[in-house]
């Protein structure tokens, strides 16, 4: 899909290049006020979340086509995230990975602690809830190819554009960065932690074989920081748009614009835990130069 991609810029730039009366190129950056939204399957996990700043800059080059159209083609980083404070429910099967991770041996899990480690499976919800302030963090690399319609304001060196189209962006990282200290309860009223649920016969052999679990089920717990790349979708899909006001200066020119976008696929890899699409207004403040 990565060739693809490539290959069709590569071809868009050569055709428009064949008749593009002028080229520009630039740099802008700014504000993203992105949102992690409901995509489809809600669940309690992909639920709840807030906006949260984050930041945008990228670099960016114009092929003018006539005095009134051009395309825009860029490479940005976009910062992406949400947030979520209080009560909330977050996925059991992560806490049982976890759990396995740090007892793995050079041999891989004993027998015992795999009897141990699939009797708390049974036991445990599918969520579990915590009271802390949980913020999802992604860092992507998008590729926009806009189409721009400009005119100028009277004879003044002011220029107002508008432009549109769509955009391909690829993951560098994912995170849950989860912050505070609570107890691990087995649903949103708080009244029972996940150790309380355990059935007594269970509890002996699952403590034997993973000292320390009874803290962790009865709490509380401090939480940190959880690389959740694995998780996600590597390429996401989408539409973004500018409104943008533009100062020109000869050669070069300075431009602040507003807009947005938003990813048509869901970004977890298994929708167990729900489904969410990215979006995110920005504000922009750029620089470029004409060639001629």
């Amino acid at each position: 899909m990565k060739q693809f991609i490539f290959s069709t810029v590569i071809g868009v730039l050569a055709v428009c290049g064949m008749y593009a009366q002028d080229a520009r190129f630039g740099v802008r950056g700014g504000l993203n006020l992105p949102n992690i939204v409901a995509g489809g399957k809600n669940t309690p996990v992909s639920e709840g979340y807030q906006s949260r700043l984050a930041s945008g800059w990228g670099l960016f080059t114009e092929l003018q086509l006539n005095p009134a159209f051009s395309l825009r083609l860029g490479v940005e980083y976009s910062g992406m995230c949400g947030t979520k404070d209080g009560m909330q429910a977050m996925p059991s099967q992560r806490l049982l990975t976890e759990m396995m991770s740090s007892s793995l041996s050079m041999l891989g899990m004993t027998p015992e602690q795999e009897m141990a480690l699939g009797a708390l499976a049974m036991t445990l919800p599918q969520y579990y809830y915590a009271d802390v302030k949980n913020t999802a963090k992604f860092d992507y690399i998008m590729l926009p190819v806009l189409a721009q319609y400009g005119w100028k304001v009277g004879q003044s060196p002011w220029r107002l554009y508008v432009n549109a189209g769509t955009f391909v962006s690829f993951l560098l990282t994912g995170k849950q960065v989860t912050s505070g200290s609570s107890q691990l309860f087995s649903d949103a009223s708080g009244s029972t932690t996940l150790w309380d649920i355990v059935p007594n016969e269970a509890k002996f052999l699952v403590a034997s074989e993973f000292p320390g679990i009874e803290s962790t089920l009865n709490g509380p717990v401090t939480f940190g920081e959880t690389n959740i790349t694995g998780e996600m979708k590597s390429t996401n899909f989408g539409v973004a748009g500018n409104v943008g006001v533009r100062y020109q200066h000869k050669h070069h020119f300075f431009f602040l614009e507003a807009g947005g976008n938003y990813g048509f696929i869901t970004v977890q890899n298994d929708d167990a835990n729900g489904s969410n699409r990215l979006g995110a207004a920005s504000v922009m403040l750029g620089y470029g130069f004409s060639l001629f």
